[in-house]
Order: C-alpha cells, then sequence, then structure tokens
C-alpha cells in the first residue's frame, strides 16, 4: 500500500515542478489567492488607470499633482469617456498627475446611487459638499477642500492642483514637461485671458488652470473669500490672486491651449485663443459634442492601439 502510495506521488511531484518551471508566475499568483484572507471588509477596490497616470514614490517624481476636472454627477458618458482617453495616455515622465471628477453634493436618488458604482469601481471621485452651480462658489468650495483632505505631512503630498473644465483635453505627457521646472510656491498656469491685454486685467480661462499647492493652502484659510466678489469664478479667481499678491509666478500657454476649431465650423475665425489642433499641445478646449472629442483623439493618436482582428472593421479615415 505504501510502495503505491509512494509511486502514485512521483508522477504528481513531476508535474508540479514542470508546471512551476513553465508557468512560475501563475503558480505564484494561485498560491496568493488560496492564502489571503476572505474577510471582504478589508478589500479596496483599486482606482481605475485613468486615476492615476503614474504610480512612483515621491524620490522617482519631480512633482504631484491633484488634477480635478469638474464636472456634474449626472455627466456619466463624459466621465466614462474622459476616463478612456486619460486611460490611453502614455504616463507622464517622472510626474505623478492623480485624475480626479470633482462634483457637487449627490442630491438626486439616481445619481446617488449610480456615483456610488462609479466610487466603487474607479475610486476616482471627489463629492464636494455644496450645492451643483457653475458660478456661485463651486471653484472656492474646491480649492479649498484639497488642503483638509491632503493636510501637510500626510501622503500623498502634492506641488499642484489643478481646476479643469469637464472640455477640455489635456496631453498630460506635455504638461508635466512644462510644469517640470515651474516654481512650487505662488506658481498660477493656464491661458491667459483675455490675451494680449494689460497683464494686470487678466487671469486663467476657466478651460483649465493649476497653481501652486501653497495657494490653495491659503485659499483653505481665507474664508473670507467666498462671496466677496461676483462675476465668473475664473475672473473672480484671479482678481482673489492679485488683490493678496499671490500666484506671482504667472505662466501662459498660448498657442499650446486653445479652444477647437475646425474647417466645418462656419463663422468661427482663427485668433489668438482658437485655432486648428497642433501637435506640439498641451490642452484643447471646447470640446462640446462627440465629434469634435473623436476627431481630437485621432489627431493625437489615440486609436493607434487598435488591433486588426476579425472580430471588427473599423474605418479611422478622417473625413474633413
Amino acid at each position: 500500500m505504501a510502495a503505491n502510495f509512494s509511486a502514485c506521488l512521483v508522477p504528481v511531484a513531476v508535474l508540479a515542478l514542470f508546471y512551476l518551471v513553465i508557468f512560475p508566475n501563475d503558480l505564484s499568483h494561485q498560491l496568493q489567492s488560496a492564502l489571503a484572507p476572505c474577510d471582504a471588509s478589508k478589500s479596496v477596490a483599486p482606482a481605475a488607470a485613468a486615476s492615476r497616470l503614474a504610480e512612483a514614490a515621491d524620490d522617482d517624481v519631480d512633482f504631484r499633482m491633484f488634477f480635478g476636472i469638474l464636472t456634474r454627477p449626472d455627466f456619466y458618458e463624459r466621465r466614462a469617456l474622459l476616463r478612456m482617453a486619460y486611460a490611453l495616455q502614455p504616463p507622464p515622465r517622472r510626474a505623478a498627475i492623480d485624475v480626479r471628477f470633482v462634483m457637487c453634493s449627490l442630491d438626486k436618488e439616481e445619481d446617488a446611487v449610480l456615483v456610488a458604482l462609479e466610487i466603487i469601481t474607479h475610486g476616482d471621485i471627489l463629492v464636494l459638499n455644496c450645492t451643483e452651480n457653475m458660478n456661485d462658489g463651486k471653484t472656492y468650495d474646491y480649492f479649498s477642500a484639497l488642503p483638509r483632505l491632503f493636510p501637510a505631512g500626510a501622503e500623498p503630498r502634492y506641488d499642484f492642483a489643478g481646476k479643469i473644465d469637464d472640455d477640455t483635453y489635456y496631453r498630460l505627457g506635455a504638461l508635466a514637461d512644462t510644469l517640470r521646472r515651474k516654481p512650487r510656491r505662488d506658481m498660477y498656469h493656464g491661458f491667459l485671458n483675455p490675451c494680449h491685454i494689460d497683464p494686470a486685467w487678466q487671469y486663467m480661462s476657466g478651460m483649465g488652470y493649476i497653481v501652486s499647492w501653497d495657494v490653495a493652502e491659503w485659499i483653505a484659510a481665507s474664508p473670507e473669500l467666498r462671496g466677496r466678489e461676483i462675476g465668473y469664478e475664473d475672473d473672480v479667481f484671479g482678481r482673489w490672486l492679485r488683490g493678496a499678491g499671490k500666484g506671482k509666478n504667472r505662466f501662459g500657454e498660448e498657442p499650446r491651449m486653445y479652444d477647437y476649431l475646425d474647417r466645418e465650423m462656419y463663422g468661427a475665425d482663427v485668433n489668438c485663443f482658437r485655432h486648428e489642433l497642433i501637435a506640439d499641445t498641451v490642452a484643447v478646449h471646447k470640446l462640446k459634442d462627440r465629434l469634435k472629442w473623436a476627431r481630437t483623439l485621432r489627431f493625437f493618436n489615440a486609436t493607434d492601439g487598435l488591433k486588426p482582428s476579425k472580430m471588427y472593421h473599423v474605418d479611422l479615415t478622417p473625413r474633413i
């Protein structure tokens, strides 16, 4: 009996050794899965690939940025498109850019449920304690919340905070390269608007702007800013900075940041803030519909990863 049992073990051992040599990673993975605890309360849903385009220790990056895309709870399709668009970009070199979607309170029953599912799936949403609005304090609520969420000494430690429109497409590698050598204090980056006038009256266009983390900390420590001035929030934001002598290191990205333009947009002329797509782009704004998004993403080679297959035929030929 013992001899028969030993004889049976020999081929099993040989097979296991063969499997270990040929598929070492697979066996290791199965062993880890088998030995992992079954406590579901300790599991954490991973953030989507678009949420963090660079995963690295502090020593491996030149800067970290909270890239907040301001949106509304019911803009589900836009968020899905943006997640794909940023996930398909190559990770920026030596930069950690956390892409997050920022919205106000979830007042509708359907939004509470569906946004909760997004949070479980992607882990990339920040819900502020405010009523959804465009020019009634959302910008203040956003910037003032960040230092409280990520206080000094906590991880991750951010160098920059960005406020981005959800109809803007940033090329994060180009953005990282232009921010890499920018100051870490009193920095204000974007597209200066109105263009080509006295700088004393300019502010960064709402398509997207980035400030150093100390500016966000100053906003959080200045509750009197909220409601002090009325008007377009991005103009008001610029007035806050000028009035307090903040954001003195200003960097405009004309012509690398601009509004979208193509030959089918009759009546829209080239000017200082609007022109056709160019290779040396940091950000494109006014992508208000699917066609503009499609043409922009194709121009920047987002579809290059599509491999030939008998499962589909996709004609990507430009039609303008």
